[in-house]
Parts: C-alpha cells; sequence; structure tokens
C-alpha cells in the first residue's frame, strides 16, 4: 500500500512538472500599450503584441487593472459592409507564433474606466492565460493617431 502511495506521489509531481514547465508555454508581452481616452467614451483599449516561444499553444483568458472595471478580449469582425467589436472567451497565441493586439483587430477592451487615459501616463495591466501564469505589464498611454505631416 505504501509503494502504490509513493509510486502515486511521484507521478502526480512529474505530471506537475509537465504542466507548468517553461519550455512548453513561454509568453513574452511585446510594447503593450493603451490608448488614450475618447472625451465621453467610458472606456478604452490596449494593444501590443504577444509571443509564445513555447512547444504548446497557450490562451490568454482574461485581464485585469485597477483602472479598469473590467478588461476584455475583442475582435473586430466583418458583417457585410460593416465592421463591429465582439468579445471572444480567449485569444489563442500558438506555439512559437506571435500575435497582435492592434486597432481594427484583436484588442484588450478596458470597461469602466475609473478616469481617463490621458497620454504619457503608465498603467498596470495583468495578463492572465489558460496554463496559469500571470504576466504584469506597465503599459503606457498613447495618442491613437500620431500626425507625420504637420496638419496636412
Amino acid at each position: 500500500m505504501r509503494r502504490i502511495l509513493h509510486i502515486t506521489i511521484i507521478s502526480l509531481c512529474i505530471a506537475l512538472l509537465a504542466v507548468v514547465s517553461p519550455a512548453f508555454a513561454e509568453v513574452e508581452v511585446e510594447s503593450l500599450w493603451l490608448r488614450e481616452s475618447i472625451p465621453g467614451q467610458p472606456n478604452g483599449a490596449g494593444f501590443g503584441t504577444l509571443r509564445n516561444s513555447g512547444e504548446e499553444d497557450v490562451l490568454l483568458v482574461a485581464a485585469s487593472s485597477s483602472i479598469a472595471g473590467d478588461i476584455q478580449i475583442h475582435q473586430h469582425v466583418r458583417e457585410g459592409e460593416q465592421m463591429r467589436m465582439e468579445q471572444m472567451d480567449a485569444l489563442v497565441v500558438p506555439a512559437g507564433e506571435s500575435v497582435s493586439l492592434r486597432p481594427g483587430g484583436y484588442h484588450l477592451m478596458l470597461m469602466e474606466l475609473i478616469g481617463p487615459l490621458v497620454i504619457d501616463e503608465q498603467h498596470e495591466i495583468i495578463l492572465i492565460f489558460s496554463n496559469g501564469n500571470e504576466i504584469t505589464v506597465t503599459a503606457p498611454v498613447k495618442a491613437l493617431v500620431t500626425n507625420h505631416h504637420g496638419g496636412h
């Protein structure tokens, strides 16, 4: 009976190591930034790149921040001639690939902001993945559009 218990414990430890091994899902967050608030809008958006250098797909399943009541994962989808945003349950970051969060595509939607997002401020965002990893990122607030044409 004791031997069975030891074998069971060892097996569980090996299985746990396989699940939490960084070689299986190593996600890096690159250049996460928040769009400055649009006057009168209670929501904001976050953009950047998620890079999975691991050997298994991983899912971004949630995000949180003290600056928003909720953060949702969204995508833009086309319906006929119109584009609309749609909430997603999770965003797949394939093994060995990157996923871009960008205007007009996948993005983080910051709901119920406690105040406007002001250019040059920085806010912490916590990204939560299906493998249990949480990554905290300090994200600067930037303008959505940069004027490169001197007002033209």
